[in-house]
């Protein structure tokens, strides 16, 4: 699949159902005209999504979006979370997460445990305010797969740093990985390349296919979100800490590239 625009999108719940043991699939083969997540508890199945291919079991996140063919056979009976949903964020004008493969393993398995834990309870609620948690715990799942994706795709930036021709730009984003969570121009940086900023930018984007300012706010919200999960720190506190002027700015720039304020994100992700 080619990069899309994923991670800041905010997802709403068409529909879930959920599993505690099901021990064959209704139908092998089948294609949905919204997204669709196998969220697995515990057993086994084979998938198989467009010319993706391979084995799901406990704790995997496998999504098949809209329009492809998704085949599956069971292993071993599956308690398992079935979830549709619709993107309905807008687009993020920076760098984004590819779509690698259709599985997800989060990192955060107890996160996602607690997860699976509110859905099993609420997955026959029907109130207004039980179907807004559900959303929220659905959005929490998507961002946990996002971050999965996001650290294989700053793994292949890194690749493609190294092998890029450009010995400047090489340099250049060398200067950036070391440098990024202090405030600094992005014309300081051309001016000690001895290039234009507009030249800068063309040369940077074309050999790691980012504009360098987007490849800066990357950086820079990773370190954001790390921060506010695993810190106390004050806003202002972490624009310090992160290149950001203060904790306003730094709210705006964080609410727009990750669709909730910091407040909020740390609120709905901290354990």
């Amino acid at each position: 699949m080619t990069t899309t625009t994923l991670w800041n999108q905010t997802l709403h719940l068409v529909s879930h159902a959920y599993f505690e043991r099901k021990e064959r699939f209704e139908m092998d083969v089948d294609c949905y005209s919204v997204w669709v997540l196998f969220a697995v508890e515990s057993g086994k199945f084979y998938y198989r999504i467009g010319e993706e291919r391979g084995e799901a079991g406990a704790g995997d996140l496998v999504y098949c979006p809209p329009g492809f063919t998704f085949e599956r056979e069971m292993v071993s009976p599956l308690a398992l979370h079935y979830i549709g949903f619709e993107m309905v964020g807008e687009e993020r004008t920076g760098p984004v997460p590819p779509l690698p493969t259709f599985l997800s393993r989060p990192l955060d398995n107890k996160r996602l445990v607690s997860n699976f834990s509110y859905l099993r309870k609420l997955h026959l609620a029907t109130e207004p305010r039980h179907v807004l948690r559900k959303d929220m715990i659905m959005n929490d799942i998507w961002q946990l797969a996002c971050e999965v994706w996001e650290r294989e795709h700053l793994h292949d930036e890194q690749q493609l740093l190294a092998d890029s021709d450009d010995v400047l730009m090489n340099r250049a984003a060398e200067w950036i990985y070391q440098n990024a969570y202090t405030p600094f121009s992005m014309r300081e940086l051309s001016d000690s390349l001895n290039l234009s900023p507009v030249q800068f930018t063309r040369r940077f984007r074309k050999s790691f296919r980012i504009a360098p300012s987007d490849f800066v706010r990357s950086l820079r919200i990773s370190k954001v979100a790390e921060l506010l999960l695993d810190t106390d720190m004050t806003l202002d506190q972490i624009a310090t800490c992160c290149g950001y002027e203060n904790g306003l700015y730094l709210s705006r720039v964080f609410s727009k590239n990750m669709g909730t304020s910091p407040s909020r994100y740390r609120e709905l992700n901290r354990l």
